[in-house]
């Protein structure tokens, strides 16, 4: 075997978990030329990974224009095996397209979509939670049986890391000492830090604080004299050199559960990841402190996109004095991997 493709179409952090198995594969196989496909906004996020040949773009709104695009980019190439990561019909169809010679998955129980294996050759059982870094940690292993488990790890260039640390610094904040980090989503989104929680994290703080805000909280209303860092559209790496930045300075990250996170912990940076609808051991971040209500109600965890709960979010109205610290389960990593 030469060749392998990967297919890890969404979501951001999602595609991140998936990072520690291409580490692991790569280091027991470094014979084998990685091609991976996903969203063409989370491509440069997989600029430079060891071990990875070629990233093939893939536009999600694209329609099936997208789909033959993505087919005529792969069948310039030959692929022993492809590993469909995602687990849904529009991975799996990719997988198909690209014309490998063998296409495996995870079983259905660990399937977004269960019904979409029909489209692979075989799957393979995941034992524990569907973690996305898990199902990638056994489909992996069927190429590379001694692959360690290993956290996702992504590293700045030294011109992203002076660009992020100007942008901090620029925002107020001291980049070489210690400062926290919250992220601010948008708070129709059940997952969010609720406004008040924000407000006294970044008010509470032992010492400097900034918010963090991407490209889909342009019009969000902050609490007001707090340092703001903006990203923009098209940046994702930025989140990687700022991860960095805030490891260095010893600084910690304090967040929901979104792919902003996901790439600041794969970047080294410590985050405490706070989680009402959602169930910390099939998403958090490997390395990352995973909190939940102390006392939730009896609706959490769920799955649902909107919050069906009479007063609201109610299970993400906690600080950490009221939380629990939920273990993840995850296979343990190598040593010194990390």
């Amino acid at each position: 075997m030469n060749s392998i493709l990967l297919v890890r179409l969404s979501a951001m952090g999602d595609l991140v978990q998936g990072i520690g198995a291409v580490r692991a594969l790569h280091a027991v196989r470094p014979d084998l030329a990685i091609t991976i496909v996903t969203q063409a906004p989370f491509a440069p996020l997989l600029d430079g990974l060891p071990g990875v040949r070629r990233v093939v773009p893939f536009r999600r709104d694209g329609g099936l224009a997208a789909l033959w695009q993505v087919r005529a980019a792969l069948r310039a190439d030959r692929y022993d095996l492809a590993l469909d990561l995602q687990g849904n019909w529009k991975s799996a169809l990719v997988a198909r397209l690209s014309g490998a010679r063998r296409r495996i998955g995870a079983e259905a129980a660990a399937r977004q979509e269960p019904a979409s294996r029909m489209l692979l050759h075989r799957t393979v059982a995941v034992d524990g939670p569907p973690h996305p870094a898990r199902i990638a940690w056994h489909l992996v292993r069927e190429v590379a049986p001694g692959a360690p488990f290993l956290p996702p790890r992504l590293v700045a260039a030294p011109a992203e890391l002076a660009a992020e640390r100007a942008a901090v610094a620029a925002a107020g904040i001291d980049p070489a000492r210690p400062f926290r980090v919250v992220v601010a989503t948008d708070p129709a989104d059940p997952r969010a830090l609720r406004p008040a929680v924000v407000d006294r994290l970044v008010h509470a703080a032992t010492g400097p604080a900034l918010l963090l805000v991407g490209p889909a909280e342009a019009g969000l209303v902050l609490p007001p004299g707090v340092p703001v860092l903006r990203h923009g559209r098209g940046e994702p790496r930025r989140l990687i050199a700022l991860g960095a930045v805030i490891a260095a300075a010893d600084g910690r990250v304090v967040a929901p559960d979104t792919g902003a996170v996901h790439v600041l912990a794969a970047a080294g940076a410590a985050c405490e990841v706070r989680f009402g609808s959602e169930d910390p051991r099939r998403t958090a971040p490997p390395t990352a402190t995973a909190l939940v209500h102390a006392a939730p109600p009896g609706c959490a965890p769920c799955r649902q996109r909107r919050c069906t709960h009479a007063n609201g979010p109610v299970c993400m109205e906690f600080d950490a004095a009221n939380a629990r610290i939920v273990p993840l389960g995850l296979p343990p990593s190598s040593p010194g991997a990390a």
